[in-house]
């Protein structure tokens, strides 16, 4: 029944125009909101009382999202209203914390609830219910709510989130460690299934393929068992998951790496207990069983021995890789051991890399070091550690194993040649070859941001010592004393560095598991620097199998003859057929052993600053790429009967200064190029007619001959020999002549840039023309005697800049005044130096594509700049000159 009038539907929202009440206060409207029975909270326990002892058995929804529409039937005094309203949510989850229907408008007035009755989308009849409480009053033009409470199943949320058990760390049951496809480590886990079972009913619900989230945290600072800071990891759940409300227990999981890969399936895990509420969310945990027996946590207390026997808790870390005061933290779950400052893992969670550099260890590496069976990287010091800011290219770390492996000679090559920086050329000669966008090792310095006033010595040329400084002898960085004869365990071991540290021996082979250095069968490079107390060369190196690269350098201690006694042995070794890569710098070496021959792969070998007088010939069948002889006695390069001192179909880079070499050595060819070599700071005397007539020639891009004061001509006989050098530096010689016919060979043309500063010059040869060195970018004439300007090379069209500064007869006196007239015609001139000279009035004109122009340091000088005033004042033209000078139309040039 209905009564007409009582109920008159849903309206629009009632207005309030110039604070005049519009409403009509005969009605009221009303509005029902349903929830589930289980989680609804009454308003009092009375009316849960009532609702219990009304209510007939109903049948139980699944959802609360089900019902769609709802039809109430109330009664108004005798009359029965009946009507049907809507029900909406904003979408089905949220419909189980309640749905709301549409409102009605009534008459005002107390009703009663007969009862409900709700229906899905299809209009079919769900579920019949009564009101728990039936009385509802309509009040004058308002809105009144009404709860109504359905019978639907309770059900809750589950986050599950993966823990740790490690109860007692003992051995698992062989049935669980069957289900170990592998030794895995707990962030392996990249996704996970769990079943679990309600332990009222024992339905099991599985979920399957759930992602995993793993991080690092403190722990709960609520747990007693564990100390304060103490970290421990999960694997977290982010997904919220539906359950039936009741009791649960895990039964079953299953882990899977980031690619979906089985890892573990553990039918008996620990049993975690946890209760689903309806309408609440509950964090459950799914304990996943670590073992104390797996390799990589034997690693991780492997670590722990070595921190502790290496004096750990003194650890401070000094240097640029981690912050200041470092030091390894053990306060965390024993899974997480091996993150720490210096120690990486491969992703099965065995260490790889441990390097331990510049934490101030001491003490004996202990036998636990054996252990680390996977460690590839071990660093206990290098020599670089006390050489901030300089990056080593052979470890650098943005390369993997791989890669520098393939890279290794290049990287080799980057770190010899930034230990070694090359002679330099004069700024001018370095400044035409950037104008030509060439850059060489004879301009690296500038490269660097270096002046010309930083490299050499203004009064006599000579270069000064710029490289990075490794730890000088004997100054140590560490205090380790010792290693076990079970690091002869590591058999993949391919980098070991043990460097500025107190150790005096190295271990040998002591039986099985413990063969020592022999044991390293995968040892590439190695590494032993500045060890001063090891007062023997460790002839324990000739055993390894299977070194590629060598680092001996800075151990002064040893012996000349113990050291040329060992490296032979290291000659005629297990490693001869491998080594490529040899460094064997600041030592006391007097003879090359001639064993070394036997070293047919070696590439790159640093022998400077030693005591070296004797070499003997290496032949054919070594083929060097990089040789560095610096800082020795050498007086003569020997030569097999083949004539020669080495292959040089692959020679770079063959460097001999600071020797005591008398002669240019005949060991090139004009055939077989090389691209730098420098017998710079030697006794070169000129080649006699009989000598010059036997030269093979060279064919090489920079030659350095610079601080060679017996040399009085410059070399004819490269001319001669038809040999074709681009870069020659001949500066601080004894030059006092260029003979005829320098300039007229084969290759002349090839010529590019020529460094003659520092020498006795008054004069070109004739043939230094256009014609035979067309290609001439670069000529510095610097720090020489002529007395009249050299107009040979403007003749050469591709000369880009000139200098010719300091000219000074013997007395010392100034002897250059000549300005040479009409060079602005030269069309590729872009820099002229002609500084600390004798000019007087320049009466010519000043050419803006000259762009730099140096006539500093003329004190008599009288210079118009009216016509690159404008240029100089944009910033487009670039005058070296002293505000002492007579500067005239450019005011702005002496403010």
């Amino acid at each position: 029944m209905l009564a007409v009038g009582l109920a008159a539907g849903v309206l629009a929202a009632c207005s309030d125009d110039d604070g005049i009440d519009n409403r009509d206060l005969d009605y009221g409207y009303v509005q029902f909101k349903l929830y589930k029975e289980a989680s609804y909270v009454a308003p009092s326990d009375e009316a849960t009382q009532q609702q219990m002892q009304t209510r007939a058995a109903k049948p139980q929804l699944d959802y609360l999202a089900e019902a769609s529409k709802v039809r109430v039937t109330l009664s108004y005094g005798d009359q029965t209203i009946v009507q049907t309203l809507t029900l909406s949510s904003t979408d089905s989850e949220n419909a189980e914390y309640g749905i709301r229907s549409g409102k009605i408008k009534l008459l005002t007035g107390n009703y009663e609830i007969v009862r409900f009755t709700l229906f899905d989308n299809n209009d079919d009849e769900l579920y019949n219910g009564n009101a728990t409480d039936p009385s509802l009053t309509v009040i004058p033009g308002g809105l009144t709510v009404h709860d109504l409470t359905v019978n639907v199943v309770p059900r809750g949320k589950v986050r599950f989130t993966l823990t740790k058990d490690m109860s007692g760390f003992t051995p698992p049951t062989s049935s669980t460690r069957a289900n170990i496809s592998r030794e895995y480590i707990f962030e392996e886990i990249g996704k996970f299934d769990v079943s679990v079972k309600n332990t009222e009913t024992n339905n099991i619900v599985k979920f399957e393929q759930l992602p995993a989230t793993f991080s690092i945290h403190f722990d709960d600072p609520e747990n007693t068992e564990t100390p304060e800071g103490y970290q421990t990891s999960t694997c977290a759940c982010d997904s919220l998951l539906s359950l039936q409300a009741g009791n649960y227990i895990v039964i079953e999981y299953r882990t899977y790496d980031s690619d979906g890969i089985l890892l573990e399936t553990n039918n008996a895990p620990v049993e975690s207990p946890f209760t689903v509420e309806d309408n609440r969310t509950t964090d459950a945990d799914v304990p996943v069983t670590l073992h104390e027996a797996d390799e990589y946590m034997k690693d991780h207390y492997a670590l722990y021995a070595i921190w502790k026997a290496l004096h750990g808790p003194e650890w401070s870390y000094d240097g640029e890789n981690y912050p200041v005061g470092s030091n390894w933290d053990f306060n965390k779950d024993p899974d997480l051991w091996s993150y720490q400052p210096g120690v990486e893992v491969h992703t099965n969670g065995r260490i790889a890399k441990i390097d331990i550099s510049g934490f101030g260890f001491y003490g004996p590496m202990p036998k636990e070091i054996g252990q680390l069976t996977e460690l590839v990287e071990l660093y206990l010091g290098t020599h670089n550690d006390t050489n901030q800011g300089f990056k080593d290219p052979t470890l650098d770390p943005d390369q993997s194993l791989t890669e520098r492996s393939r890279n290794r000679m290049e990287n080799h090559r980057k770190l010899l040649h930034a230990m070694h920086p090359a002679t330099q050329m004069s700024w001018p000669c370095a400044f035409a070859l950037r104008e030509h966008g060439i850059h060489t090792r004879a301009t690296e310095l500038y490269d660097q941001g270096y002046t010309e006033d930083q490299i050499f010595e203004a009064s006599t040329g000579r270069q000064l010592e710029i490289r990075p400084m490794d730890t000088s002898h004997g100054k140590l960085c560490n205090g380790l004393e010792s290693l076990p004869a079970e690091i002869g365990n590591l058999k993949k071991l391919e980098y070991l560095y043990i460097a500025n540290s107190a150790i005096t021996s190295l271990p040998g082979n002591e039986g099985e598991g413990k063969e020592g250095m022999q044991g390293l069968e995968s040892c590439t490079d190695f590494e032993l620097y500045n060890c001063p107390k090891m007062t023997k060369f460790p002839r324990e190196l000739a055993l390894m199998p299977k070194l590629v690269a060598a680092n001996l350098s800075n151990n002064r201690q040893w012996e000349a003859q113990d050291l040329h006694d060992g490296l032979t042995a290291l000659a005629e070794g297990t490693s001869k057929e491998y080594i490529q890569m040899l460094y064997l710098t600041d030592n006391r070496l007097e003879e090359l052993p001639a064993s070394f021959k036997n070293l047919k792969r070696l590439g790159l070998l640093d022998l400077a600053r030693n005591n070296i007088s004797k070499l003997h010939p290496l032949g054919e069948d070594v083929s060097i790429v990089e040789l560095v002889l610096d800082h020795n006695q050498i007086e003569e390069i020997p030569v097999d009967e083949n004539g020669k001192f080495c292959n040089m179909d692959d020679m770079s880079s063959f460097s001999v200064s600071f020797n005591k070499l008398k002669k240019f050595p005949n060991i090139f060819d004009a055939e077989t190029p090389v691209t730098s070599i420098d017998f710079s700071y030697n006794d070169l005397q000129d080649y006699t007619e009989e000598e010059a007539a036997a030269f093979k020639g060279i064919y090489v891009e920079t030659l350095t001959l610079a601080g060679n004061p017996g040399l009085t001509k410059f070399p004819k006989w490269f001319s001669d020999t038809n040999s074709e050098v681009a870069y020659i530096i001949l500066r601080g010689c004894g030059l006092t002549e260029i003979p005829e016919g320098c300039f007229n060979s084969k290759y002349a043309s090839r010529l590019i840039s020529l460094d003659l500063t520092y020498n006795r010059l008054t004069k070109l040869s004739e043939d230094f023309t256009a014609e035979t060195l067309p290609f001439l970018y670069g000529l510095d004439l610097s720090q020489n005697a002529f007395a009249s300007f050299p107009f040979e090379p403007m003749t050469c069209k591709g000369l880009t800049v000139f200098a010719i500064r300091g000219q000074r007869n013997d007395k010392g006196e100034r002897c250059l005044r000549e300005w040479p007239t009409g060079i602005y015609q030269h069309t590729g001139l872009r820099g002229f130096y002609i500084g600390s000279n004798d000019l007087r009035k320049i009466d010519d004109t000043i050419s803006t594509a000259i762009w730099t122009l140096d006539i500093s340091d003329n004190p008599n000088i009288v210079f118009d700049a009216s016509d690159i005033c404008y240029a100089w004042k944009n910033g487009a033209y670039l005058l070296i000159y002293d505000k002492t000078q007579n500067i005239t139309n450019c005011d702005e040039m002496l403010e």
